[in-house]
């Protein structure tokens, strides 16, 4: 009977036994897992910072961009603006000069017409 029981603890140990290496293996598998999941999770973050860093690159040079023009917008419009004031000022002595010229001409053609009178009048006498 004694040696019965031996073989039973026998049985009972060698279960044990190839329970913790069950065991022990599936911790390992977990952990090599882990390692794993966090490696690729170290290569997307990486991946991600590099994506991140293009887009704040490209979003600084449209910026740049965006001041540039919005600068040549500003001389645009002040050069619009001389440019319009310049047109105002050039109508308003154009229409002033037409006005001095209609009134040299209505000079004119009054002493034009004084003139024939008094040769007229020098005539008849």
């Amino acid at each position: 009977m004694k040696d019965n029981k031996c073989y039973q603890n026998s049985i009972h140990l060698r279960f044990l036994g190839h329970f913790v290496l069950l065991f022990v293996i599936m911790i390992l598998y977990s952990l090599n897992a882990a390692a794993q999941d966090i490696e690729q999770l170290q290569k997307n973050a990486s991946v991600t910072y590099e994506k991140m860093m293009q887009a704040k690159q490209s979003a600084e040079n449209l910026e740049k961009d965006f001041i540039s023009a919005e600068k040549k917008l500003t001389e645009a419009k002040e050069k619009l603006a001389i440019a319009e004031r310049d047109t105002s000022n050039a109508k308003k002595k154009s229409d002033q000069a037409k006005i001095i010229f209609e009134q040299a001409v209505n000079r004119w053609k009054q002493a034009s017409d004084d003139l024939a009178n008094e040769w007229g009048k020098s005539e008849i006498k």
